[in-house]
């Protein structure tokens, strides 16, 4: 798995309920990796996507949306 931490979940924040997991490919198809926020574990169950590599799942969970601040706002 890949060395990358976690952000915790963008929807309750839970830190300690987020995993990598792998979704074992059949009948031809790849492997496929995502993050989970374990419901079980007490997270909300928020899921990412799919992606091809453990990376690319990492990077998709840790990216945040940036609200612009009034500073940034051009207002003509």
């Amino acid at each position: 798995m890949t060395d990358k931490e976690l952000k915790p979940c963008p929807f309750c924040g839970e830190k300690l309920t987020t995993r990598l997991m792998r979704r074992i490919g059949k009948d031809g198809f790849r492997d496929r990796f995502y993050v989970l926020c374990e419901y079980d574990s007490g997270g909300c169950g928020a899921q990412s996507g799919y992606y091809l590599t453990e990376e690319d799942a990492v990077l998709a969970w840790n990216h945040r949306y940036e609200p612009l601040t009034n500073m940034e706002v051009n207002h003509e």
